[in-house]
């Protein structure tokens, strides 16, 4: 095919193609680039209290929890993430207010912008109150040995019924209300 005879329109086809070619291969070969980047700050937010300023809410919205260990659900405490050190008489971004005794706890997402809120954020959050938390290269550590819970358990995670592999990092988005059940397997 002689380049040089092409016309305009046989060059913008090209170029749509081969970008449409380039998309599917990336979209295919590598899906996590599409992945929004997680905003670990969220576990240091704070709504009112008293070293805060408070403001204000702009987005407001709701994921649940459900965890089991070794096929024992594992409760989360209520008033996980209200007036804890850093945040006296505040509220951190994710907090809870009432716990289920064997169901999904709801977790309450409020902030004063739109973030990409991850999981993570909320165990960063309860490990200061000594519940389950995260090691320093934020991998869960629900037992707070230091030692990573992927070297002592397989772990299940399921948000909507479906398997999910994005764990720490899964975003909880505020378009919709996620199930999410993390389900810890001794090794």
């Amino acid at each position: 095919m002689d380049l040089k005879g092409m016309s305009i329109e046989q060059w913008l086809f090209a170029g749509a193609a081969t970008t449409t070619v380039a998309f599917f291969l990336l979209a295919v070969y590598s899906p996590g680039t599409f992945e929004p980047d997680p905003d670990w700050s969220a576990s240091d937010g704070c709504i009112g209290g008293l070293e805060h300023d408070d403001s204000g809410i702009s987005h407001h919205y709701h994921s649940t929890l459900k965890m089991s260990v070794d096929d024992q659900h594992y409760a989360i405490p209520p008033n996980t993430g209200i007036d804890q050190a850093g945040c006296r008489e505040g509220m951190r971004w994710i907090h809870v207010h009432n716990s289920a005794d064997t169901g999904f706890t709801t977790l309450h997402i409020e902030t004063s912008e739109r973030l990409n809120v991850p999981l993570g954020s909320f165990f960063e959050i309860w490990g200061r109150e000594g519940g389950p938390g995260m090691t320093v290269d934020r991998s869960f550590d629900i037992n707070r040995n230091g030692i990573s819970d992927w070297d002592e358990y397989e772990i299940t995670m399921l948000v909507n019924g479906d398997e999910s592999t994005n764990y720490e990092s899964f975003i909880m988005e505020e378009d919709r209300t996620d199930q999410i059940e993390l389900i810890f397997t001794s090794k």
